[in-house]
């Protein structure tokens, strides 16, 4: 009877132990399963990896190019704008300018009558310079003894494009002090200088006139002020005769001569 005992003892035993190598062998399979799982995931993360690593590169190497464009861009914008600013650029457009203005002679008309007086309904003179301005390739000359900075604001923003394209704006005015204080006037250097343009004050000047890279212009009685393109009945000529033209740009470098300091 003990022998049974001990028998059925070593049976148990059995049984148990080769439970226990099934439970090991299944817990051994489904680790050896989640490692392979592991390894699979590795292995796709890396190859996740290795094409951020190729798209990060690729971007630096864009963001270089990029940087070397721009570096490139500023170069030839810097070179345009002192192309635009030499006398050989000026010349080279009016030889083009006369060649253009010849061969459409009798079919554009070399003048117009603007005013400011509505009823009238006459050509705009406000509407007719900001049309020269949106046109306007290398030079803009503004002659008026008193501007004020309301009207000013208003042709900014086709002065501002004038500026980016590398124009040169050119400015005079009266710039007496008295305009200033009495209000007839404002000092607008800043707004002159941040369009990286040029302001030269003409204490004896009255004339008025409006000329775009030297192939037409607006001679007129109007400042640019609220009084000269709103509230006066003022009136002017656009043109863009040559001969005449001739004769606007040789007053304008008289100008220069006679600026203050």
């Amino acid at each position: 009877m003990e022998g049974y005992w001990i028998g059925l003892a070593f049976l148990a035993v059995a049984v148990i132990s080769l439970s226990i190598i099934q439970l090991e062998a299944g817990r051994n399979k489904r680790l050896l399963a989640g490692y392979r799982q592991v390894q699979m995931d590795l292995q796709r993360l890396q190859g996740q990896l290795r094409e951020k690593e190729i798209h990060l590169d690729q971007l630096q190497r864009r963001y270089g190019q990029m940087l070397k464009h721009k570096s490139r861009n500023l170069d030839l914008t810097e070179e345009l704008k002192r192309a635009k600013r030499s006398e050989e650029y000026e010349s080279a457009e009016r030889l083009q300018y006369l060649e253009s203005y010849l061969a459409r002679q009798g079919n554009d008309p070399s003048a117009l009558f603007l005013g400011t007086f509505s009823p009238l309904r006459l050509h705009s003179i406000e509407d007719r310079l900001c049309q020269m301005l949106e046109e306007a390739s290398f030079e803009v000359v503004v002659v008026s003894p008193w501007i004020k900075r309301q009207t000013w604001n208003r042709i900014a923003p086709p002065l501002q494009n004038f500026s980016r394209r590398g124009g040169r704006l050119v400015v005079f005015m009266r710039g007496r002090e008295s305009d200033f204080s009495s209000g007839m006037s404002d000092d607008i250097q800043d707004e002159v200088r941040r369009l990286e343009g040029e302001l030269f004050f003409v204490h004896p000047l009255h004339a008025k006139i409006y000329m775009i890279d030297r192939k037409e212009a607006i001679v007129t009685s109007a400042n640019l002020s609220q009084g000269g393109i709103d509230e006066n009945y003022e009136a002017g000529v656009w043109l863009n005769d040559p001969r005449v033209l001739s004769d606007i740009c040789s007053f304008v470098d008289g100008l220069y001569r006679c600026r203050q300091s």
